[in-house]
């Protein structure tokens, strides 16, 4: 629960300072953009939640003046509720890994969002936020690529003489103890074994606006969204295949709104 706390954390904080730093924005202020109503609008932002992060991606048109459709695109990571790095003490330069990952895991989506305007800014120059409903869901695909470690095997070459060699391995409860680990093997180790887990994802949030003007958009989402892998993906040993992978997340995206003449 640690990386929650710390989304906690950097909301309150947004809250705070969002207001203070708007005092010093420099963008220059056009009082007509509030007589124009853009039709478009393009975003890209970064994604934090309480299992890994991502990156995001939208663009859609306005339906009417207080709604808006997106196109969405994320491809975010995902860690296990379960899983702990450790080290193994006994060997210098040894490598911090998971014992008992089997795969890691990442969720690429794609679906509409709406958002539905809830509060107006009277002026794009005021300090306060637009505020949005966001909700939405799409396909939702999961990528599992195999979790490999290096593994110490030690050998006795006679007088009570050991040695031993360093094997790239898969986790296997039945064959490893934490202190035959040596770490984690490179992530490139298994690219060729990646396997998809097709599913889908729902997801609703607050969307707060702070941008000054109408035609730039600033803003911090704050969420929760789901992704259901009907046929179940494993992160950890042990555990049953996992269908569903909720999430609390934070995101911050910039980006503009047009019309296309």
């Amino acid at each position: 629960m640690g990386t929650l706390r710390k989304i906690v954390v950097v909301v309150l904080l947004t809250f705070f300072f969002v207001p203070a730093f708007s005092q010093f924005d420099t963008e220059s202020y056009d009082s007509t953009e509030n007589l124009i109503l853009y039709q478009r609008q393009r975003t890209y932002g970064v994604v934090l939640h309480n299992l890994g992060m991502g990156i995001q991606y939208r663009t859609g048109k306005r339906i009417n003046y207080f709604k808006t459709r997106m196109w969405e695109f994320e491809f975010v990571s995902m860690k296990s509720y379960k899983q702990v790095k450790v080290l193994n003490p006994y060997f210098t330069n040894s490598r911090r890994y998971v014992y008992g990952k089997l795969n890691d895991a990442f969720f690429l989506r794609g679906g509409i969002v709406w958002k539905k305007l809830l509060n107006r800014k009277a002026n794009w120059s005021d300090r306060g936020v637009e505020l949005r409903w966001m909700y939405g869901g799409g396909i939702s695909l999961g990528i599992a690529k195999p979790y490999y470690l290096y593994v110490l095997y030690f050998y006795e070459t006679g007088d009570g003489y050991f040695t031993y060699e360093i094997e790239t391995e898969r986790f296997d409860p039945s064959a490893q103890s934490w202190d035959d680990i040596y770490g984690r093997a490179p992530f490139t180790v298994g690219l060729t074994e990646i396997t998809l887990h097709p599913g889908i994802y729902i997801k609703t949030g607050l969307n707060f606006e702070f941008g000054k003007q109408s035609t730039k958009i600033k803003a911090l989402e704050v969420g929760g969204a789901i992704d259901i892998s009907p046929l179940g993906l494993s992160i950890m040993s042990g555990k049953s295949d996992q269908i569903f992978f909720p999430t609390l997340y934070l995101s911050f995206s910039f980006g503009k709104r047009f019309n296309k003449y």
